[in-house]
């Protein structure tokens, strides 16, 4: 079956999600504040030394993963490009640093963080840049610094209704991005495929490598 293509381009895909989520941030946030990979989350919150610098990429409202490295004894820094969701963030987890920006346009110092996460926001990214953000993180990252992300199974692109307003989906499939990820130099620790509920994800951690 051929992979499905929504046609749009990275500009007006992010545009799309943006835009949605400003919109649903209040209703999705109630709905997605506890999460279904817990173990994942505390593996990766494990290996992290405590009081090391971590990045949430698309942290919306901050809950549950941007809240519990503050829990935890992390200093967090989350980054999206919602401004409501930040909003929602700055009153859920006033300690940490929140950034409003597109995690494939700002820029940090090379190793930056000890850890960065990213749950359930690569899907919303056009497939077209996973491969240059994947380039990025490992490049932020400090040697010995761990990535958590979660990703698709599948191939896909679309735009279709979510919460009631338009919202874009694009990635590649779970060994593609397997690839893209080792191609950026980063280790695997472990690639799981998760199904909860309807949903099947793949969830990455890996390591920047020592010199």
């Amino acid at each position: 079956m051929p992979e499905k293509e929504h046609g749009l381009g990275p500009e007006e895909h992010g545009r799309l999600v943006r835009e949605g989520y400003d919109v649903i941030a209040e209703d999705y946030s109630k709905e997605r504040s506890k999460s279904d990979n817990e173990e994942e989350i505390l593996e990766f919150i494990s290996h992290v030394p405590v009081g090391g610098m971590v990045l949430d990429i698309g942290c919306g409202a901050g809950m549950p993963v941007l809240r519990k490295l503050v829990d935890n004894g992390f200093r967090a820094k989350g980054i999206d490009f919602s401004g409501r969701m930040l909003k929602l963030a700055k009153c859920n987890v006033p300690e940490s640093d929140l950034i409003l920006g597109d995690i494939t346009k700002v820029e940090f110092p090379p190793e930056s963080f000890d850890g960065i996460i990213s749950t359930y926001a690569l899907i919303h990214i056009h497939k077209s840049q996973h491969g240059q953000l994947y380039n990025n993180l490992h490049r932020w990252l400090k040697p010995g610094g761990l990535m958590l992300v979660s990703t698709a199974k599948t191939a896909w692109e679309e735009v279709a209704e979510y919460y009631g307003v338009s919202m874009a989906w694009s990635h590649p499939n779970a060994n593609a991005s397997v690839e893209l990820i080792t191609d950026a130099g980063l280790e695997i620790i472990f690639k799981r495929l998760v199904t909860s509920g309807d949903e099947t994800h793949l969830w990455v951690l890996a390591k920047k490598p020592f010199l």
